[in-house]
């Protein structure tokens, strides 16, 4: 379109997730200008808004290691963040969103690590890989004439972490959540001809797109910043929309309580909390078991929350940690 104003350039000065969320939301709903916007977020696990928060995680790795969860604007996957992880993210208005391809917002990126000496290319499902693996993935949202694309850049991230947090266990939910495809991945400290810096190639990203196409370099002001704490505070980082917001879901899963018993669960769950739910021990049999089944309904499907439950129900029962392990 033309008359555009100017492309601005903005690093975010948080590394809270949910700050950085709302402030894409903020940006992508209040600002006409190109941005290019870049940011870097604690350790934390990001889903997309169409999908089932516990279904894309190993929860109990993400309680262990104490990783927050949140959900993001796009749809799209699942991916791990830390601060060996830079995000990119271009808001752009267009006459037709439909026509503006992933490729169109990848090729900056592409260009600056070829730069760097390394054989960056977009893939069929919309990634930028080097040497077949995945270092970056992209998603997008769109609104009338606005699209904000974007996405990942593994720079030196734990992939130790990465691994294990978006470990799943197949069939334990079912609904109409959009699941993540897998794929191997790699960081981008493995590859090129020289090391790479996270703080340099921010800068690189941003002269790029200063130079090319007539940026400038923009900053948020202090009534913008407390705006996006305000948005971050009462949505990105509450439970209703980083689980809550899940489709309806049931769950299923049998674990050993001890060697006499087996226990198997059965939850469906409505906006991340229990509707209804069955269980049944096989073996012998498990004192209080059917009261505290009818207990459920009503309770969230989160940690903490059964964790509490089970504790008030089988105290000092040295398989009540098993019957958590049951419930997720």
């Amino acid at each position: 379109m033309e008359n555009q104003p100017p492309l601005f350039c903005i690093f975010s000065p948080s590394s809270d997730p949910a700050f950085n969320l709302a402030a894409e939301e903020y940006l992508f709903r209040n600002y006409r200008n190109k941005v290019f916007f870049l940011y870097i977020n604690a350790t934390s696990v990001i889903v997309g808004k169409h999908q089932n928060s516990l279904a894309e995680v190993d929860p109990w790795f993400l309680h262990e290691k104490q990783i927050p969860l949140f959900r993001r604007l796009s749809g799209g996957g699942c991916v791990y963040h830390d601060l060996g992880n830079l995000n990119f993210s271009f808001h752009q208005t267009v006459d037709d969103p439909a026509r503006v391809s992933y490729a169109h917002f990848n090729q900056p990126v592409i260009d600056v690590l070829r730069d760097w000496g390394i054989h960056a290319e977009n893939n069929s499902r919309n990634d930028i890989i080097v040497d077949g693996k995945k270092v970056s993935g992209h998603a997008r949202h769109v609104f009338r004439n606005r699209i904000m694309s974007h996405g990942t850049l593994l720079v030196n991230a734990r992939r130790d972490f990465l691994s294990r947090a978006l470990q799943i266990t197949p069939g334990r939910y079912t609904g109409k959540a959009i699941p993540s495809v897998r794929s191997e991945t790699a960081n981008l400290v493995d590859f090129g001809t020289r090391p790479i810096e996270i703080n340099e190639l921010v800068k690189q990203l941003c002269d790029n797109r200063i130079r090319l196409e007539n940026g400038v370099p923009h900053e948020l002001t202090q009534a913008e910043r407390q705006k996006i704490e305000t948005l971050a505070r009462e949505k990105y980082a509450t439970w209703e929309w980083n689980y809550g917001y899940s489709p309806d879901y049931t769950f299923q899963k049998e674990e050993e309580i001890d060697t006499d018993r087996k226990l198997s669960v059965l939850l469906h769950v409505a906006k991340g909390t229990i509707q209804a739910a069955e269980m049944h021990c096989t073996g012998t049999a498990l004192p209080g078991l059917e009261t505290f089944r009818k207990a459920l309904p009503g309770t969230r499907h989160e940690m903490e929350t059964l964790e509490k439950r089970v504790a008030s129900f089988f105290p000092r029962h040295e398989w009540a940690e098993r019957i958590v392990r049951c419930l997720f």
